[in-house]
């Protein structure tokens, strides 16, 4: 069976169903990160998963803003918590990704997260612990 990608708009973003259980999240590239647009993102990811295990690639603008209170909060509810089992970040060497280090060294998840270049390569690593293989 084949499966066609959906897409959802979000105020930050448009996630991509990949497969059922695959996720990614390309934020716009003008992208204002704060606390209530982020819970938005976080809500639709949820609600299009149902009950079921996901993975996600979360795919940072090159500019972007964030506020300093969305640094300093943990965003993962108890249903992320529980049912992510990968979350992959694709970010340009700028500072959205020394931002996203920051964040995810301050707020250490339940989950694997690993930063890669590109969205190929971050959906195959998330597809590969999905599947229970590794990749290099």
């Amino acid at each position: 069976m084949t499966i066609e990608p959906t897409f959802h708009e979000t105020r930050l973003a448009v996630i991509e169903r990949r497969r059922p259980d695959v996720l990614i999240i390309r934020y716009h590239e003008d992208a204002a990160f704060d606390v209530v647009g982020i819970a938005e993102v976080i809500a639709t990811c949820e609600r299009i998963t149902g009950e079921k295990e996901f993975g996600m690639i979360s795919a940072l603008p090159n500019d972007g803003e964030i506020n300093l209170e969305s640094m300093q909060h943990e965003h993962s509810t108890e249903g992320m918590n529980q049912r992510v089992r990968a979350h992959a970040l694709v970010a340009s060497e700028g500072l959205l990704k020394k931002l996203a280090t920051i964040h995810y060294n301050y707020h250490p998840q339940q989950h694997q997260v690993h930063i890669f270049g590109t969205v190929e390569e971050a959906v195959e690593w998330v597809q590969a612990r999905l599947d229970d293989r590794s990749v290099a």
